[in-house]
């Protein structure tokens, strides 16, 4: 990280992240994930803001279905934003439906409904915003950790 002379007083709000597996996230591991993910917000980075947010960086991924994302719970709302390079589909479920989105889109998802996302083909990003600096993912009701 480049501080300019004289600007050190605030160089404790500046991170570049932590890039870290997705398989290390509970829920989120059940295939190789075509993507890499950088903590850029929450846990240990910035918890004052008390938000957890989290891009997910999608290259060239080939038209397949993906299932690395698996049905679950968290205990705050979640905003989805994704952003393409060139063309980035997604295969979001939410409760009992799935839908295909492209982006350009968001997706709000209330806190307690059962939700999933896995990449289908595309470049681009996948951001997580979640109303938490300590992300935390449950089993969806009924459901087994």
């Amino acid at each position: 990280m480049a501080i300019t002379e004289g600007a050190r007083v605030h160089a404790g709000l500046i991170s570049r992240g932590e890039v870290s597996p997705l398989k290390d996230v509970p829920f989120h591991g059940a295939a190789d994930a075509p993507l890499t993910r950088r903590v850029l917000a929450g846990g240990d980075l910035f918890p004052e803001a008390e938000k957890r947010v989290v891009a997910h960086e999608m290259r060239a991924v080939s038209a397949a279905t993906r299932d690395y994302c698996e049905p679950h719970v968290h205990d705050c709302p979640e905003i989805n934003i994704l952003l393409s390079l060139d063309r980035l589909v997604y295969e979001i479920t939410l409760g009992d439906e799935s839908y295909v989105v492209e982006a350009p889109a968001s997706i709000y998802i209330p806190a307690g409904l059962t939700h999933s996302a896995n990449v289908i083909e595309g470049s681009g990003f996948f951001i997580a915003i979640i109303e938490t600096a300590d992300y935390v993912a449950k089993p969806p009701p009924g459901g087994t950790l």
